[in-house]
């Protein structure tokens, strides 16, 4: 079974999970907004996902490609009811961040924004991962369970795959990733918006024995000589996740 959805409706992912992030509500932002008073960087963000939102920030800002992993939101602690598409997302809201704007480290600035979020009101909470390619990870571990208490959890991309290493496509090569996670944690990731010219036709020669699905996507990625780095949602709804794909130079 081909657990990329290639005939998945991109208009209904984008109203439940991608347009609902900045127009769920009438005070969200539709981008964090950064400024800078004397020495101080200052980001404000307002949206469901509003981790995910100051990431976006500073990607443009500063180029950084971080890959960002939500957990599972089944609490309605953590949910709400979006006016527009009248569906159920992540109840984040307002988060503001600061750090100081010289001499700019990418791991120090990502580990005190990941702690600050821990440290809000906001749904869910996340720890910062460093590859060992260098890259970095802001991978959800906990969020309300059915009983209203904060949960640890099981990232969906900490399953261990076992794969062949043949050459194929870096979207066969995800294709088998997202089934084996389908066949041990009974969740469909279903491929949302990305670079479909790069994945479908781009070759790449990866595999190993019982990786992380998380390093096994990273390779396929680092193999494609694309920059590429994911965004992986989850959907209230359907408690299905959503796997978008970035491009950056």
């Amino acid at each position: 079974m081909n657990w990329i959805n290639r005939g998945i409706c991109l208009g209904t992912f984008l109203v439940s999970l991608g347009f609902a992030q900045s127009t769920a509500g009438p005070a969200y932002l539709k981008q964090a907004t950064i400024s800078q008073t004397a020495q101080t960087i200052h980001i404000t963000a307002d949206s469901p996902r509003p981790l995910q939102q100051t990431l976006d920030a500073l990607h443009l800002k500063y180029g950084w490609a971080v890959d960002y992993e939500d957990p599972q939101y089944i609490s309605q602690l953590d949910l709400i009811e979006s006016p527009v598409s009248h569906s159920k997302v992540p109840s984040g809201g307002s988060f503001s961040v600061e750090f100081p704007a010289a001499a700019q480290d990418e791991e120090k600035t990502l580990r005190l924004l990941v702690d600050a979020y821990n440290h809000s009101k906001n749904p869910g909470q996340f720890e910062l991962q460093r590859s060992p390619q260098g890259t970095f990870d802001v991978v959800g571990t906990a969020a309300h369970d059915e009983k209203g208490a904060i949960a640890q959890q099981q990232p969906l991309f900490d399953v261990p795959v076992t794969l062949a290493t043949e050459e194929r496509t870096v979207s066969a090569t995800m294709d088998l990733i997202f089934q084996a996670i389908a066949e041990q944690r009974h969740k469909v990731v279903h491929l949302g918006v990305s670079p479909r010219t790069i994945l479908d036709h781009t070759t790449v020669k990866i595999g190993g024995t019982k990786i992380a699905a998380r390093e096994l996507l990273r390779q396929c990625f680092i193999a494609s000589h694309h920059n590429l780095y994911w965004q992986l949602l989850f959907n209230p709804e359907s408690k299905d996740y959503y796997l978008n794909v970035h491009a950056t130079r």
